[in-house]
């Protein structure tokens, strides 16, 4: 199928063309001039004579003029040329943790496929943390896709999610930003609730004084986390020095102990004293920010804030207003051990307040987050409401990207100064004879 980049410049070649023809159609050839003996027995006046349809001249040189022009409208106007055979792409995009087979690939190709869908998988980081970075893994491959197969003029959505996630905003943010319809399939598994009413049982240990904002605020149990569906599982926050090596303090007797490292300086063992401190309005967690007079004393290292952007069993968890990171999470099998940078002031009342809760459970939660539930994430709508429009990822601006073939433009361009160079030949052996 051909199409246009600039259809107009297009339409100009083809009304030039119009015009030659008709100017063809116009054009009276001059006989040439003979002398005949009997002329001068021919009385003197004008010869008239009615022409009965307009008759072609030089059919050659008519169809070397028309084919220049459309040649060279068409190689300026960006022609492009696209198969027909598939106008919707079928993209399925799940979590890069899920097992990446050529058979669980090729099943789903052969589940999705027809004559009329080009099938596309792609594994995105952290969908199964927040969905929503399918929506934003998807929107960057339906604009590559479409950018390489120009006759799609539609894009279906699947997404592959786990009956659970540590987090929906991504998902209502992104949602709204998608064109179509998605359709969610959720992967086996027990499903999962965005509350639990257990709290983890939490003990601390290390604390200097009966002042200590944090020990305090744990031990009422207030903003204390939701349960993590591992029977037994204690949270020990350590306060003092020894919290600097949080792997010493562990309680072998529970192995579905969750340590804490929380050192009332500030310092674990993650972080590097600042050379000078500085202040800091919010401390964020959850969605959820916290404000009040924070100081900071130190900052992550580098190396640790490098593995955080590459492992996957390290992860952040609350952050300074300003991006930086103030708490994280290793895991170890089940369990795991988090770091936080938080100095919270002597007597301080801010982790008892209703916007204290966001920290408190990443803090004191189950390892890896509050899961939600994504059973109220399924849309799955059909019909044409469910097709995004290729216009909404794809540039309309012409681009030698693509499936065009790249030699289009300079053979129409040929072939157009081969017309002329044939038309000046013509003309030229025509004075001659």
């Amino acid at each position: 199928m051909l199409s246009f980049a600039v259809p107009w410049v297009f339409g100009v070649a083809v009304a030039a063309a119009a015009v030659v023809f008709g100017l063809h159609l116009l054009s009276v050839r001059t006989p040439p001039v003979l002398v005949l003996p009997t002329a001068r027995f021919v009385p003197g006046g004008d010869a008239r004579a009615v022409a009965r349809q307009p008759r072609l001249n030089d059919l050659l040189l008519l169809l070397l003029r028309v084919l220049a022009l459309l040649c060279a409208g068409a190689a300026i106007a960006g022609v492009q040329w696209s198969s027909t055979r598939a106008s919707r792409l079928r993209l399925v995009v799940a979590d890069d943790g899920m097992v990446d087979t050529v058979a669980w690939r090729d099943s789903v190709q052969r589940a999705l496929a027809d004559n009329d869908a080009l099938v596309a998988t792609h594994l995105a980081r952290g969908v199964s943390r927040d969905p929503g970075a399918a929506l934003v893994a998807a929107t960057a491959q339906s604009a590559a896709l479409l950018a390489t197969h120009r006759s799609l003029s539609t894009v279906e959505l699947t997404v592959v999610l786990d009956s659970s996630a540590a987090t929906l905003a991504g998902y209502a943010a992104w949602r709204s930003q998608w064109p179509g319809a998605v359709r969610v399939l959720t992967r086996g598994g027990s499903r999962a609730t965005a509350t639990v009413a257990n709290a983890l049982p939490v003990r601390v240990t290390g604390a200097s004084d009966r002042d200590d904002a944090v020990a305090a605020a744990l031990t009422l149990g207030r903003g204390a986390g939701a349960g993590s569906g591992i029977a037994g599982t204690v949270v020990m926050v350590e306060r003092g020095s020894a919290a600097t090596n949080a792997a010493a303090t562990r309680d072998e007797t529970s192995p579905a102990t969750l340590q804490v490292a929380w050192p009332s300086d500030g310092m674990p063992q993650s972080w590097t004293r600042r050379s000078k401190a500085d202040t800091v309005g919010a401390l964020v967690a959850n969605g959820s920010a916290l404000v009040g007079p924070w100081v900071r004393t130190t900052i992550l290292r580098d190396s640790v804030r490098t593995l955080l952007d590459t492992s996957r069993t390290m992860r952040a968890v609350a952050w300074w207003s300003d991006g930086e990171v103030a708490a994280i999470e290793r895991r170890t099998g089940n369990t795991c051990t988090r770091e936080v940078a938080v100095v919270v002031p002597r007597g301080s009342d801010l982790l008892t307040s209703s916007s204290a809760r966001g920290l408190m459970t990443a803090i004191t939660g189950p390892c890896g987050g509050v899961r939600m539930s994504t059973a109220m994430l399924r849309d799955d709508r059909t019909g044409v409401s469910a097709l995004a429009p290729a216009s909404a990822f794809r540039d309309d601006a012409w681009s030698a990207e693509g499936s065009d073939p790249w030699w289009m433009t300079p053979v129409l361009l040929t072939v157009a100064l081969l017309c002329l160079v044939g038309e000046w030949w013509w003309r030229r052996h025509e004075a001659v004879s």
